[in-house]
Parts: C-alpha cells; structure tokens; sequence
C-alpha cells in the first residue's frame, strides 16, 4: 500500500518539477532571444546630404525632421528676399 502512495508522491512531484524548469527554460529562451535581436540591428538609413558651404555629409535619416524634403508654403515676400539674398 506504501508503494502506491509513494507513486503518487513522485509522479505528482515530477510533473511540479517538469513544469517549473520547462518554464525557467521558456523565460531565459525569451530573453535571450530579445537580447539577440537588439545585437542585430541593421545599420541606420544614411542620406548625403550638401552643407551651405559645400561639403558631403551623410546623416540618419531619421534625425532629419518631417517636413524635410516636402514643399513648405512661402508668401511672396519671402520668396523675394530670398532670391535677392542670393544675388
């Protein structure tokens, strides 16, 4: 009769043991697995871009702001001193 008791004791602890270490196991695979993927980041974007006075440079492109690139309203007047700026 001891023996049956006994089973039951052991089995019933395997299976605590078996589920605690398989989760163990499932949290270090999910961290190790976001740690990896951090490690392997793609290089950023880069764009060349001109300085006013005239040199290359390349910059990520997501340090550029949004409107970078995309028609800006300007009122006449502005348009005119710029262009006599320039001359």
């Amino acid at each position: 009769m001891e023996d049956k008791n006994n089973k039951r004791k052991l089995s019933r602890r395997f299976f605590l043991e078996t589920g605690v270490t398989g989760s163990v196991g499932v949290a270090i695979g999910l961290v190790a697995g976001t740690l990896l993927k951090n490690t392997n980041q793609e290089e950023p974007e880069m764009i060349r871009l001109l300085t006013a006075d005239g040199k290359v440079v390349e910059v990520e492109k997501k340090r550029l702001p949004q409107t970078c690139g995309k028609p800006v309203a300007v009122s006449n007047q502005e348009l005119k001193e710029w262009m006599e700026k320039g001359k």
